[in-house]
C-alpha cells in the first residue's frame, strides 16, 4: 500500500536520508515503496534529548536516518527500551513502549517512534508536575550519529 505524505508550505521531510522540502504551496508525494520517512516537525535535535524517553527517541530517529547507526544502534535502543517499560508502570504507557519496541525489531523505525510521542509527552507531565525530582538516569548508548540530528535543516 503506497503512503501519501500531504506537505504543508515550505514543511520538510527526510525520505532515506535526503532532506526534500515543499515550496509555497500545499503538495501530497505518494511514496510506493517501503522507505525511511520522518517529517522536519518530528525529529528531535540532539541538544533536546535530555530525559530518559527523549534520549531512547533520539537513538531510534538516529538509526531511521542512518544505516549506520542502525546497524550498531539496535542492542542499545533494546536495552533503553527494556529500562523505560520497566521503570513506567502505567499499562497504556507500557503498551506503547512494548509496540515501540516491536517496530524497532522489524526496523520500522518511524513508526517506532511515533508509538514513543506519547510516552514523552506522558514523561513531560510527570516531569513538570515534580520538578525537584531529578528524571530517571537511562543513559543514551555512545554511538556516533554524525550530527544527524541537524539534517533537516535547522
Amino acid at each position: 500500500m503506497a503512503l501519501k505524505l500531504r506537505l504543508k508550505p515550505c514543511e520538510r521531510v527526510v525520505i532515506n536520508g535526503c532532506v526534500v522540502q515543499n515550496e509555497n504551496r500545499r503538495y501530497t508525494l505518494t511514496i510506493s515503496n517501503f522507505a525511511q520517512i520522518i517529517r522536519g516537525s518530528d525529529i528531535l535535535q540532539e541538544e533536546d534529548a535530555v530525559t530518559p524517553v527523549r534520549r531512547a527517541y533520539f537513538l531510534i530517529q538516529s538509526m531511521l536516518l542512518d544505516p549506520t547507526v542502525a546497524a550498531n544502534g539496535s542492542g542499545a535502543a533494546a536495552e533503553m527500551m527494556a529500562q523505560l517499560y520497566t521503570t513506567f508502570t502505567r499499562p497504556d504507557i507500557q503498551d506503547r513502549i512494548a509496540r515501540a519496541m516491536g517496530h524497532i525489531g522489524e526496523r520500522d523505525y518511524y513508526k517506532a517512534l511515533s508509538a514513543l510521542r506519547p510516552v514523552m509527552e506522558y514523561e513531560g507531565t510527570l516531569l513538570s508536575a515534580t520538578p525537584s525530582a531529578p528524571a530517571p538516569s537511562i543513559q543514551a548508548p555512545s554511538i556516533q550519529t554524525d550530527g544527524i540530528g541537524h539534517h533537516a535543516g535547522s
